[in-house]
């Protein structure tokens, strides 16, 4: 059952009248907005990326800096840092062998029907940092540092 607003009934009255083939015409125009929105967001994010992941923290590394106080366009000042990060993904053939490593370690408390990936990535990031073990042969683990704005 739709749920009826204000909005979705100006929506709905706006195509009265149209024909099938406008419709559809409507339809594929839509389609053809949604698919460049998802391009383009794909396009921005990996700029995101690029400038956060590459740019900033090899600037940081050049200029040998740990942290500097930067001003945002409404005036803002926020605290730009480089942190280390762990994206980490567990292949589909591995989930189970992933499962009894985590039970074998002591840390069944993180798995449920599936192990969240930030969560995972999280327990990744403190292993390493311990040095303490981790299934590197049942995941997919890419170490990174990354820009971050903090509150000056």
């Amino acid at each position: 059952m739709d749920i009826v607003t204000n909005e979705y009934v100006a929506k709905l009255a706006s195509f009265d009248g149209h024909s099938y083939n406008e419709l559809v015409e409507a339809m594929l125009v839509a389609q053809d907005k949604h698919a460049w929105a998802k391009t383009e967001t794909g396009k921005a994010w990996d700029e995101v990326c690029f400038i956060t992941r590459t740019v900033i923290p090899r600037r940081f590394e050049r200029d040998q800096i740990q942290n500097i106080t930067v001003i945002l366009p409404d005036g803002t000042k926020k605290q730009l840092l480089v942190i280390p990060q762990v994206s980490v993904k567990t292949p589909p053939e591995n989930k189970l062998k992933l499962w009894d490593w985590l039970r074998k370690h002591d840390s069944a408390d993180i798995i449920t029907e599936t192990v969240n990936s930030s969560t995972l990535a999280a327990y990744i990031r403190e292993q390493m940092r311990e040095g303490e073990p981790y299934p590197n042969e049942l995941l997919e683990i890419s170490a990174y540092d990354v820009a971050s704005l903090r509150k000056a």
